[in-house]
Order: C-alpha cells, then structure tokens, then sequence
C-alpha cells in the first residue's frame, strides 16, 4: 500500500512539473510575442514621424541655403509643417560645411595677436599643420570666434587672399607659437531630426576628388549622429563636365539615403514645372545640361522652380525612407 502511494505521488509529481513547465513556456511564448509587438510598433514610431515638431536641416552650400525666396529651407517650410532650418555658406566646399558643423578642426599658428582690435592677418591649419584653403565666404557662423581665450571676428580678405582676426575687445598681447584651434559657435542636432545635405558643388575639381567630397560627408554625418538623412545628387554639367560619374560614386556612397535630382530634372523637370521648353531648353538637354529655364543667371544654382521640384522630391524620399507620412505635408 506504501509502495502504492510512494508511486501515485512521483506521478501526481511528475504530471504538476509537466503542467508547470507547459504554462511557463506557453507564458514566455506570449510574452515574447507582446515583446516583438512592442518593438515592431516602437520600430515604427521611430521611423515615422506624424508629430508637427519635426525638424528638418537643410545643409550645405547655396543649393541648401540659397536666399530667403528661392531656398530649398523655404520650399520644405511651404509644403510640410516640419521646421526647417538650413545651415552652411553660399559658396562652401565640403570641408567648409565640416569646418562650420564642427566635425573637423581648424587651426591658426606662428601670429601674434595685438593688444588693441587692429586686424592681424592668419593662416589656417589642420590638425597636422597643412595649410587650408577653406572659409572664403560667409556662412552660418565662424565669423564670430575664439583663439586662445581671445574673442573676435574671423574675416577674409578677397584683396589679400587671406584671413585676418580682429580681438573685440582690448587686452594683453599674445604670441601664438603652436597649432591652436580656432572655435566658434557650432551647432546642436537632435537624433531624431532629418538632414538633408547638398555639397560638392564648389569643391576642387581634381582627379577622384569625389572621394574628398564623401570624406567630409561622412565628417557631417558623424556630426549629426542619425540615420534619417537624404544626401542629393550633384547637378551642374556645366561645372562637373564628368557629374554622371560623380553621381555614381555618391550613389554607391549612400545607397537609399542618395536622391537622384539630377536625372529627375533631365527626365521630368520641365514638365513638371509646366514650363514649355525654349529653344535654349533644348540645347541643353542635348548636351546633357540642366534646363537655363530652371536655373539662375549663374547657370549654376537654381531658381524658385528648381528648388520646388527640389522639395517635392525630398518629400517624395521622406516619405518612401518612412521619416515622416503624408499627414505632414500641407
């Protein structure tokens, strides 16, 4: 009778850790599936926006900044309720846009600044003392700077071909006898935020300077710490007689995150301007050059119509990377 009971008991035993174990694992397969739920649906709020406090920086040179009428800033401003800021110089090669975000270092060495605000004249440096040829043009900042604890404006001369540092205030005298860095106001980015960046432009047109290019992209893009970035194509055949294969390079570069304007515009951008084309529109296309109708007198830069199409096919890509849905736009 023991032996009886001994053995209906290792069976009631057995049968409870079985019922246990059936329940913990039936348990943590609902958990898990809750948990993957969760994630997928954080995934998706990160990915996409449908808040109004989203903000969208447009950097680079004149193709983002532009003038307060016919910016690309401008245009996203009027089609989505994004905020919208730009950020870089009208003229700025790659580097100067790196320089100004604050992702590569500039240096000044060998000057001695006066006591009083009488302009000295400077070079500048990198980190290995190579002369730079950067900050010609003004832009969102590095006018206003320090160098060694010393305030003031940060100048270049178009007569002289170089740079002068004017103290705001006088003080002390000091000798600069080693590599110091030159600071200014940089900006703050949100990881959340969306950055559209156009370079390349005005960058030197050397053998495979393409790569220089991408190497102060990648720069700017350290700098902004996010994944919701479109880079756009080069556009002026004019400028970059070989701007086909420059864009093939970014392309490989960016992947996805690469908007192909160039080819849009050759493609589809009268039409979609519902501009008829001249005679002159036609030439151009021959020759493979963007249409004079959609560009400034420059033949560089674009005009209103150019940067609308611009911000259309932005908005396009936003929406196709999922960085925000049409409940955005306007």
């Amino acid at each position: 009778m023991k032996k009886l009971s001994f053995t209906l008991i290792v069976i009631l035993l057995v049968s409870i850790i079985i019922t246990l174990i059936g329940y913990n694992e039936l348990t943590i397969r609902q958990n898990n599936k809750k948990y993957q739920e969760l994630i997928q649906q954080e995934s998706k709020n990160i990915n996409t926006k449908t808040s109004d406090s989203i903000t969208i920086n447009c950097i680079g040179d004149s193709f983002a900044v532009g003038d307060s009428k016919t910016s690309l800033a401008n245009a996203l401003a009027s089609q989505t309720n994004c905020s919208v800021n730009k950020f870089g110089g009208y003229y700025d090669q790659s580097i100067d846009i790196a320089i100004r975000m604050g992702s590569v270092k500039v240096y000044t060495n060998n000057v001695t600044i006066p006591s009083n605000s009488s302009p000295v004249h400077i070079k500048l440096y990198n980190n290995d003392g190579e002369e730079l040829d950067v900050l010609k043009s003004s832009g969102s900042n590095f006018s206003s700077v320090e160098i060694d604890g010393i305030s003031g404006k940060l100048k270049y001369d178009q007569e002289t071909k170089d740079h002068t540092f004017t103290r705001d205030q006088n003080g002390e005298q000091k000798n600069i006898n080693n590599l110091t860095q030159i600071t200014a106001q940089f900006p703050e980015y949100n990881e959340d935020d969306i950055a559209i960046i156009f370079s390349g432009t005005y960058d030197p047109q050397i053998s495979n300077g393409i790569f220089r290019t991408i190497t102060y992209q990648r720069a700017m893009l350290n700098k902004l710490n996010t994944k919701r970035y479109i880079v756009i194509s080069l556009t002026s055949k004019r400028k970059m007689p070989i701007v086909r294969d420059m864009n093939k390079v970014l392309a490989e570069e960016h992947d996805e995150h690469f908007l192909d304007f160039r080819s849009y515009l050759l493609e589809n951008g009268l039409e979609d301007a519902n501009i008829t084309p001249t005679k002159q529109d036609e030439l151009d296309l021959e020759n493979g050059y963007i249409p004079t109708s959609l560009l400034k007198d420059d033949k560089v830069n674009g005009n209103s119509k150019f940067n609308q199409l611009l911000a259309e096919q932005i908005i396009k890509k936003m929406i196709e990377l999922e960085y925000i849905d049409e409940q955005l736009l306007n």
